[in-house]
């Protein structure tokens, strides 16, 4: 079947290359699942090890263009903006190099501040991003470098960029961002290392966790189950955690209200004395992402403030604590690797209590995969 394009502005017929996407069919099918989101949730640990599948010249090419350049700015819209902020975190922590992140809706008031020394990382699954796009534009007339991270190969924002890396995790059909998530996270992980000259450290570490998730899943799913039969009439959920783990509450929030329509706000933990802890009732789910990092104490503080107001609290944390209502246990591992390990506990957590009450996961309401409109 031939298949003609033609130019809208001038009539004619425009020549376009083919070009053949390398993915699975049988990642476009729900094979026994209940539901897309599912499917994709559990396919997490294969995911993680296709986005280390990465050229080691390209990575360290993009991470010495990190290092070197002036101003680096991260751009992205939601789940794709946590882990955006999560690469912000691990861009400092590991290679020393502070960075900041805009939205990209807002990205166009800040136009002024952009220039041939900026280099603009755009964050998206789709590549389509209108918001992201346009926030590119305006960095290419200012004269910035563009690099992508993206899942959609010869997507618009991956031939608008300089250099891309690709996540590799194969076709996402659920509207709520989940391996896609862990994997810009995975990226942003190995590109931090790369500063650091520690690639191969990185991907050994991370293949190690993969495995380390994988063996975990029976239990999470059973104990995130439980806990969504015991909570779903509950109609507001505050997710706290602090430094790293902020943005990981931030997305487990946002996952949360896309799928089970729950309020749900994620927050820095030591921000709800400013005002959020008015907003405490009896049996409020307060959901504390608190793994045993330099943070555990303070946030466990913090759940028992919320506790003492009548708070249920879920802890996401390799430590048991008497503080929990609930105790979702994750695996041990090293200390900047912990937000890999909460991410499937909460998605699961959102997607059995959107079942719970009834609402089709893979289909949220007056949501689409690719936003391509402002």
């Amino acid at each position: 079947m031939a298949i003609e394009i033609i130019d809208l502005k001038t009539g004619k017929r425009k020549e376009k290359e083919i070009k053949t996407i390398e993915w699975d069919s049988r990642s476009a099918t729900k094979d026994s699942y209940e539901h897309f989101m599912i499917k994709e949730i559990l396919e997490q640990p294969i995911a993680i090890r296709k986005s280390l599948s990465q050229d080691k010249e390209k990575l360290m090419k993009m991470a010495i263009g990190i290092l070197r350049s002036r101003q680096v700015i991260i751009t992205a819209c939601g789940s794709s903006r946590y882990a955006a902020l999560i690469g912000r975190y691990l861009f400092s922590k590991i290679g020393g190099k502070f960075c900041d992140v805009i939205i990209s809706s807002e990205f166009g008031y800040f136009k002024d501040s952009i220039d041939k020394n900026t280099l603009v990382i755009a964050v998206s699954q789709s590549g389509e991003t209108a918001d992201v796009l346009e926030g590119l534009k305006e960095a290419k007339k200012n004269g910035a470098e563009i690099y992508s991270i993206v899942n959609v190969v010869d997507s618009t924002i991956a031939r608008m960029s300089d250099e891309v890396l690709y996540l590799n995790c194969g076709p996402e059909i659920g509207v709520a961002a989940t391996k896609s998530f862990l994997s810009q996270i995975i990226i942003f992980y190995i590109l931090a290392f790369a500063m650091n000259n520690k690639t191969d450290y990185a991907k050994k570490q991370l293949t190690n966790i993969a495995e380390l998730i994988e063996n975990a899943l029976p239990y999470t799913i059973e104990i995130t189950k439980k806990i969504a039969k015991e909570t779903k009439d509950q109609n507001d959920f505050f997710y706290i955690g602090r430094g790293i783990n902020f943005a990981v509450a931030s997305e487990g929030a946002l996952k949360l209200k896309e799928l089970s329509y729950i309020h749900a706000e994620g927050m820095p933990a030591g921000e709800l004395k400013h005002g959020t802890i008015a907003l405490i009732e009896d049996k409020t789910p307060v959901v504390a992402i608190n793994p045993d990092d330099h943070t555990y104490a303070e946030t466990l503080s913090n759940a028992e403030e919320t506790k003492a107001r009548g708070a249920v609290i879920i802890g996401i944390s390799d430590n048991e604590s008497e503080v929990y209502d609930y105790h979702i246990k994750i695996e041990k591992v090293s200390k900047i690797f912990y937000p890999i390990a909460c991410v499937i506990p909460e998605q699961l957590l959102a997607y059995f209590l959107a079942v719970e009450r009834g609402k089709n996961p893979d289909k949220p309401r007056n949501l689409a995969k690719s936003v391509t409109v402002k």
